[in-house]
């Protein structure tokens, strides 16, 4: 936000935001002006927040410093098992946002806000300071080496196998039919031709 706006309550926020674009004109600084237009009012939350960033930035500091170093022990629980740096860093952080909403508090009371905007307002100033100092997943990086794992098969392939094998099993046992039955055939044949012998040579010796 433009540091001439940054203080102005949301309130007087489009009136002041007019005024600064007319002044920008008046010099001549017609892309600054075009840039200035395009802000939009902050909602109470986001305007607390950005007051929190401005004016209590030792504590943004710290929970800039405890997220990134709970980021690189999260990544080393992971991919060397070395939980301790990550139990220290949990509580470091633990504290860091203590002090946060200490300074949320502290805000919200000067500026006559309600009490109850706290929580909302120190979720947003830790996620967007999280997203500066760890940005990816769950606060890892997205190009993380993770330790190397047996694959699992997707579950669609486990059931085309299964029916792959099923299908097989079925052919198997339909050769082996087919094969039974030409050999009773053969039999049959063998036993027919069998009995026209014997019987052309009854009829022979009549």
């Amino acid at each position: 936000m433009n540091d001439d706006l940054a203080d102005v309550p949301p309130e007087e926020f489009v009136a002041a935001r007019d005024e600064l674009v007319k002044r920008l004109k008046a010099e001549g600084k017609a892309d600054q002006a075009a840039e200035v237009k395009r802000l939009r009012k902050p909602t109470v939350t986001q305007w607390i927040a950005e007051q929190v960033r401005r004016h209590s930035s030792d504590d943004i500091d710290v929970l800039r410093s405890t997220l990134s170093d709970m980021a690189t022990a999260q990544e080393a629980a992971i991919t060397s098992g070395d939980r301790d740096a990550l139990r220290t860093a949990t509580a470091k952080r633990r504290e860091a946002v203590k002090a946060v909403g200490r300074a949320v508090e502290q805000t919200l009371a000067r500026n006559g806000r309600p009490a109850q905007l706290r929580d909302d307002v120190l979720s947003l100033i830790e996620s967007g300071v999280t997203e500066e100092v760890a940005a990816g997943t769950f606060g890892l990086r997205d190009d993380i080496e993770l330790p190397g794992r047996p694959r699992k098969e997707p579950a669609r392939d486990r059931v085309a196998e299964r029916r792959a094998a099923v299908a097989t099993a079925a052919i198997e046992a339909a050769q082996a039919r087919v094969s039974r039955a030409r050999d009773e055939l053969a039999k049959a044949e063998s036993e027919l031709a069998a009995m026209v012998r014997r019987h052309g040579r009854a009829e022979g010796d009549a």
